[in-house]
């Protein structure tokens, strides 16, 4: 489920049947929570259940397993496997989802409470999606790998799983960028922005900061452009005066 431009813009919860309002953190709840946790917190929703099972020695046994087997462990039974970890799950929820988010083992899944109503419940086959939508809605890509055991063509399966190892590799491959650290973007778009600054900033949910950022960098090389065009000319003799507002967010 992609959401739109203005879903992700916007400082009101996603409504999702049966989860609840998805909600796109402030960035004083994210101070108030610890930026660490935030991360944690993210990086959890993020796992599959061959990482999770490498972080406490599993991954050995994991990859002795056929295949078939493989596929049969979903990440949302391995959560919800022990009360350690389904408290810890329910409080990753209950940040990013508007309604109280609790645990029921008797209907293995968290029970959405809007107050003494109940709303609906986040089962295994919903947890992806609801996973999805919270990393959309927290500038995070989110890469789940696919459930191979609902593919029933034996060249679709093929194919998914190269894609699936190729998509591990770039992973695997990818180093963190200092720079693009939320504390350091926050400190940027402050001094950068005309409006806002490092009192105000904090009322931004995390999306807003990140659109802001990359507002702000193309209007940068915006202007650099419009001075040098109105200094020298260019070679064919056009500019794009509406490169300011083009949009920056697409459907891909």
């Amino acid at each position: 489920m992609k959401l739109s431009y203005f879903e992700l813009l916007s400082p009101e919860p996603v409504e999702i049947k049966n989860a609840g309002g998805i909600l796109s953190p402030k960035l004083r709840s994210i101070a108030a929570l610890g930026y660490n946790t935030y991360q944690y917190y993210l990086s959890i929703l993020l796992l599959d259940a061959e990482t999770l099972l490498s972080m406490f020695g599993g991954s050995d046994q994991y990859k002795r397993m056929p295949k078939e087997a493989q596929e049969q462990i979903h990440i949302f039974d391995l959560l919800t496997a022990s009360e350690q970890s389904y408290s810890l799950l329910q409080n990753i929820l209950n940040f990013f989802i508007k309604e109280e988010i609790i645990y029921s083992p008797e209907n293995k899944g968290f029970v959405s409470r809007n107050g003494s109503r109940e709303s609906g419940i986040i089962t295994k086959d919903l947890y992806p999606q609801v996973c999805d939508l919270i990393c959309q809605r927290n500038c995070v890509k989110f890469d789940r790998k696919e459930d191979l055991s609902r593919v029933k063509s034996k060249k679709a399966l093929e194919i998914m799983k190269k894609l699936q190892k190729g998509r591990a590799e770039r992973l695997r491959q990818t180093k963190t960028d200092q720079n693009m650290e939320l504390g350091n973007i926050i400190s940027a778009v402050a001094s950068k922005s005309h409006s806002l600054n490092i009192l105000n900033i904090w009322d931004l949910t995390v999306f807003q900061l990140w659109d802001c950022f990359a507002r702000l960098t193309n209007n940068s090389i915006y202007d650099i452009q419009s001075m040098s065009v109105a200094a020298w000319g260019n070679k064919n003799n056009y500019f794009d005066v509406t490169a300011w507002f083009k949009r920056i967010e697409t459907d891909k």
